[in-house]
């Protein structure tokens, strides 16, 4: 389980004391994000694909909405992969293909996490879960109502999403091999 803490010694807070201190406001409070930017920019990539793919489909064919929504996704992904997962949390993720065929995951995270900020941290792990959970239901929805088109469309967005999530969990149980900064 992620912890949800507002300190900076990043031990857990049981959640009756959390409410007691407005510690749930405080934790996604972005004032105190090292990397404000880039904790916006992660939770704009997320809500924009929701948004395109809920919304948007009022004004324009819903085709445009679907192929705006994958898009946007790839974008959320690499970004995710690439940026946000670097300076929210200090860790990254790739893949190497073997000489054999076979995948190797390699996870790096930094090697003193005390100065991974609570709140970036928070921004973070929730964002990744909410976005997780909300396309999964989606693409359930959709499989359950015959609507395979669509439901192949949520499915990837999904997948791009939980491949995220679980490499980052991957890397925060520290499996895998290295260090950076």
């Amino acid at each position: 389980m992620l912890p949800l803490s507002n300190r900076r010694d990043n031990n857990p807070v049981p959640y009756q004391q959390m409410q007691e201190e407005g510690a749930i406001a405080k934790a996604f409070d972005i004032k105190q994000a090292s990397h404000p930017c880039t904790c916006l920019t992660t939770s704009l990539f997320k809500l924009s694909v929701v948004v395109c793919y809920f919304v948007l489909s009022l004004v324009l064919e819903r085709l445009y909405c679907l192929i705006i929504t994958v898009v946007i996704s790839a974008f959320d992904f690499w970004f995710v992969k690439n940026i946000a997962g670097r300076y929210l949390i200090g860790m990254r993720w790739w893949s190497e293909i073997q000489p054999d065929g076979r995948d190797f995951w390699v996870f790096e995270c930094r090697l003193n996490e005390d100065h991974v900020n609570p709140v970036d941290k928070n921004f973070f792990w929730w964002s990744q879960i909410i976005a997780t959970l909300i396309w999964l239901v989606t693409t359930v929805i959709r499989v359950i109502s015959f609507e395979f088109f669509e439901g192949g469309i949520t499915g990837f967005v999904f997948v791009l999403n939980a491949v995220n999530l679980i490499a980052y969990y991957n890397c925060s149980k520290g499996k895998g091999y290295g260090n950076f900064g």
